[in-house]
C-alpha cells in the first residue's frame, strides 16, 4: 500500500474507500481524448518510478474547476478544469502538483490524528472530515509553493515545456476572474506580483502572511512569480506562460 494510506477498519484502506465514494457521486471519464491525455501525462511523469509506486489519475465530472489527491494511489483531475488546459504540458503540471504532495509527505498528517478520529465515522462524516483536514493541512501556502517547485521538477524531468506548464496559472486566473474573485488573483495589491520578494517591506510581509493564513493559499499571480523565479534559478532561463 502507498505510504500515505491507512486502514479505516482492518482490511479497508482509506484511499480505496474514498475512490469508491467519488465514483458513486461522479462519473469517471474513461474513453476519449481527454482521459487519454491525462493517462499519457501521468505515465510520462512517472517513467522512473517502479510500477507499484505509480499513481493513477482519474477524470471525474464535477461542477468545480479542481484537482486534488488523497492518501492512497489516486489523483483526481476534474473534467471541467482539464478541458481548460490547451496542451498536455499544462495538464501534466496539474497532475505533477498533486503527485508532489505525496512525494513531499504532505499527506502524512492523515496517518496520525485523522486516523484515530476517523474510526467509527459513517461515510458522510468521514468525507467531510477528510476535506476539512485537506484544506487546513495540505493546501497551506508553504505546501503549495513546495508542491509547485516539485511539480515543475517532475515536468522538466519528463521533457515538458516550462512555459506551457506555467500557462496553468493563466487558466486559474481566468477562472477566478470569471467568478469575480480579484483577491484570489491579485491578493492585497492588485498592482504587484512581488509581495513575496525578499525586498518587500516588513509591513507588506506581515500583511501578506495574515492574508495567506486567512485564505489558506497564495494569490495566483504571486504563486506564478515565485515559480518563475525558481525556474530561472534552476535553469538559468527566464520563462513566461505560453498558450496553445
Amino acid at each position: 500500500m502507498w505510504s500515505s494510506d491507512f486502514e479505516i477498519i482492518p482490511g479497508e484502506w482509506f484511499g480505496e474507500w474514498l475512490h469508491a465514494q467519488v465514483a458513486k457521486n461522479a462519473h469517471f471519464e474513461q474513453h476519449g481524448f481527454m482521459p487519454d491525455r491525462v493517462r499519457g501525462a501521468t505515465e510520462r511523469l512517472q517513467r522512473t518510478r517502479s510500477t507499484d509506486e505509480r499513481f493513477v489519475a482519474e477524470v471525474p465530472w464535477l461542477d468545480e474547476f479542481t484537482a486534488f489527491t488523497a492518501p492512497g494511489r489516486y489523483v483526481y483531475f476534474s473534467r471541467r478544469l482539464l478541458e481548460r488546459c490547451p496542451h498536455e504540458d499544462s495538464a501534466a503540471f496539474v497532475i505533477a502538483h498533486e503527485i508532489a504532495h505525496h512525494d513531499l509527505g504532505h499527506l502524512a498528517y492523515f496517518r496520525g490524528p485523522f486516523t484515530r478520529r476517523a474510526a467509527g465515522f459513517h461515510a458522510g462524516m468521514l468525507a467531510v472530515l477528510f476535506f476539512r483536514c485537506l484544506q487546513k493541512r495540505i493546501y497551506s501556502p508553504e505546501n503549495e509553493l513546495a508542491a509547485d517547485r516539485r511539480a515543475i521538477d517532475l515536468c522538466l524531468g519528463a521533457g515538458y515545456d516550462a512555459g506551457r506548464c506555467l500557462y496553468l496559472f493563466h487558466i486559474l486566473e481566468l477562472i477566478a476572474l470569471d467568478y469575480g474573485d480579484l483577491g484570489a488573483v491579485y491578493g492585497l495589491d492588485t498592482e504587484s506580483d512581488q509581495e513575496l520578494s525578499a525586498d518587500a517591506s516588513r509591513l507588506t510581509q506581515v500583511r501578506i502572511w495574515l492574508y495567506q493564513r486567512e485564505r489558506g493559499y497564495l494569490p495566483i499571480q504571486d504563486r506564478q512569480a515565485e515559480l518563475r523565479r525558481y525556474i530561472t534559478e534552476r535553469t538559468g532561463v527566464e520563462v513566461h506562460p505560453q498558450g496553445a
